[in-house]
């Protein structure tokens, strides 16, 4: 077993390989730890080659916070480090897996790219027999983490977004759900931009909810983007067969001004516009549906100024036969018939239900069962039914919210009924003083000379205080 080796390497001879997530602020607050405490733990690189060059295994912070330290003067410029003989390039994934998932602040996009090079590493070197579970117990062996085959599945898969997409989700530390919804879209130029976006958005608003919102919005446009180009498929092959198409919106490119010059046929095609095929066409919907329409805009015009007069004629007849019935029916003597429609009519249908008695229709509007209810009552039970509503309506208590109104007042008087059941008591109102002459300086009494100043002597006369404190 071979003994590490320790000592001083120049800065320049040491070079570093695959991905990183350092930032600049975090090197600059390396270099400052070192400059108070010095460089406490060496960093870890592989024996030198022909050229004399060590390759960086663990530690790039503390090599990157060293430059930085010495930017100004750099040559003959040396670092601690400690030479590990590696047994194959699997050891060293290992190794730098594991001291990255100790670090505090390790990306989601960091950690992906590890699994991915060493899980490229195991396939190549152990071919088909290295599968996802052989990668699983290695980073396990590593680092003493579990995990489960989806959750490195889903690291994985972060390795085929773009490149700017990862630079993001590294640069901005996003979590891995959120790298997982930018893999839905699809398209490269718009996976780009809704990471951009994410990047911009405040570090409150970027939860997982909001990403994927933001997310939905771009694949809507992917999905639609779809099936325009379906669409437009479609509508060549028609083309080709001589047909005049135009795609519905949102699908079409065509503006609309452009739009205008074609309309959909509501209801049947005219005769006329049957014969004239050449003035026909087809409106592709977003279902493939082809919908017949008019390319001609002065033909369509007239076609629908002349079906507009007719609508307007039946319309009228419609309006004037319904006039004549309906005076046929006021000019009618008075029958059950009519007492029953005034009943339905008048009446809302809980207080119907209520009067008829009728449970069936009590907890939902069924106005066939009320209906059958009426029709089985007389002339006099309508008429009956009617002055009962009429009376619960207006013959209400002195505190309903109703006022004395002037029917309810005949009523009590012309029925001979209680006044104080149903009127409310009268307030007392003796007459009104008249204003005090001798009070006519309001500011001298500290305020209005009214009624709450005048005291009633022993003759029942109003007799100002202001008076008699005088």
């Amino acid at each position: 077993m071979s003994v590490d080796l320790q000592a001083e390497i120049p800065l320049e001879n040491v070079y570093w390989t695959g991905p990183t997530d350092i930032t600049e602020q975090q090197i600059k607050n390396m270099a400052a730890s070192i400059l108070i405490h010095s460089l406490i733990e060496p960093i870890i690189v592989c024996p030198h080659d022909e050229k004399g060059q060590y390759r960086g295994v663990i530690g790039r912070l503390r090599y990157e916070a060293m430059k930085y330290r010495w930017r100004g003067e750099p040559e003959g410029k040396t670092i601690l480090a400690r030479v590990h003989r590696f047994k194959d390039e699997s050891e060293i994934l290992m190794w730098q897996l594991a001291e990255n998932l100790h670090r505090r602040e390790v990306t989601a996009m960091l950690k992906a790219k590890q699994y991915r090079a060493l899980y490229d590493f195991l396939r190549e070197k152990y071919g088909e027999e290295a599968t996802l579970g052989t990668l699983v117990t290695a980073i396990e062996e590593s680092t003493g983490n579990p995990e489960s085959v989806k959750t490195v599945q889903h690291y994985l898969s972060l390795t085929k977004l773009e490149l700017k997409t990862q630079e993001v989700l590294t640069s901005e530390k996003l979590p891995l759900r959120a790298g997982l919804e930018l893999l839905r879209i699809e398209d490269p130029k718009r996976q780009v931009k809704a990471a951009e976006e994410i990047q911009k958005m405040p570090e409150k608003d970027r939860t997982v909810l909001d990403i994927k919102w933001r997310v939905e919005t771009y694949i809507t446009d992917q999905q639609r983007d779809k099936q325009r180009k379906r669409l437009n498929k479609k509508a060549e092959e028609l083309r080709k067969k001589g047909k005049i198409v135009v795609i519905e919106a949102p699908y079409s490119d065509m503006s609309w001004k452009e739009r205008q010059k074609y309309h959909e046929f509501y209801g049947e095609i005219p005769k006329e516009c049957k014969d004239l095929c050449a003035k026909l066409g087809i409106m592709l919907s977003g279902n493939f549906q082809q919908k017949p329409i008019c390319t001609d805009p002065k033909c369509y015009e007239n076609m629908e100024s002349k079906k507009r007069k007719i609508q307007e004629q039946e319309q009228k007849e419609i309006q004037q036969k319904f006039d004549e019935e309906r005076i046929k029916v006021y000019g009618m003597e008075p029958d059950a018939r009519h007492w029953r429609l005034a009943l339905f009519g008048l009446i809302d249908h809980w207080d119907l239900t209520r009067l008829l008695q009728v449970k069936e229709a009590r907890y939902a509007r069924d106005d066939d069962v009320l209906w059958l209810a009426l029709n089985k009552l007389d002339e006099k039970e309508c008429q009956r039914l009617l002055i009962r509503k009429a009376v619960e309506e207006i013959l209400t208590g002195p505190e309903s919210y109703r006022d004395d109104s002037p029917a309810k007042k005949w009523a009590v008087k012309e029925f001979n009924l209680t006044p104080k059941v149903f009127l409310k008591a009268a307030p007392e109102d003796p007459a009104k003083p008249v204003p005090c002459t001798s009070c006519s300086n309001d500011q001298e009494h500290g305020g209005d000379c009214g009624r709450e100043h005048f005291h009633v002597d022993d003759k029942g006369d109003y007799v100002c205080e202001h008076k008699i404190q005088e």
